[in-house]
């Protein structure tokens, strides 16, 4: 039981790291720069802050309700899984800073066919798929009734 009151704390903390890497400058920039679908990230931060306002209420309620627990499990999976995508973003956007930085005529064209890069079409495609997951789990925490909590 214990384990489980541990393990929700996690995860409200994990969100926040979360959040800090996805409005980190070098993310931001280079989403902006490699021209990603920045609503889509900007979606995915807004559903997962309207889940956090939940959290603690979802934490308290999963000893007694299974399906409490399970929503929760779901919920760190997706959220590993865009902690995972952001991983990626950010090991791309520090080589494409690396890059910038020693420019030359061979990478000056490449930028010119960024949405040829297929960086761009896998990560779109995994952001949706995340967003996806995360939409239907905010959907959910209004079935299983989860008051709002302010957070400090």
């Amino acid at each position: 039981m214990a384990g489980e009151l541990v393990g929700g704390a996690f995860l409200s903390s994990f969100l926040q790291v979360l959040f800090d890497r996805m409005a980190s400058p070098e993310v931001i920039d280079f989403i902006r720069g490699e021209k990603l679908n920045r609503p889509l990230f900007q979606k995915l931060e807004a559903t997962l802050l309207s889940i956090n306002a939940v959290l603690d209420d979802a934490e308290g309620k999963q000893i007694m309700n299974h399906n409490v627990k399970k929503w929760l499990n779901e919920l760190k999976d997706a959220v590993y899984d865009a902690e995972d995508l952001l991983d990626e973003v950010s090991t791309e956007a520090l080589r494409w800073k690396l890059e910038v930085e020693h420019q030359t005529s061979t990478t000056k064209v490449r930028r010119l066919f960024t949405s040829l890069n297929p960086f761009h079409k896998r990560t779109e495609s995994k952001l949706v798929g995340i967003l996806e997951r995360v939409e239907y789990l905010e959907r959910q925490k209004d079935v299983l009734f989860f008051e709002r909590m302010v957070r400090g």
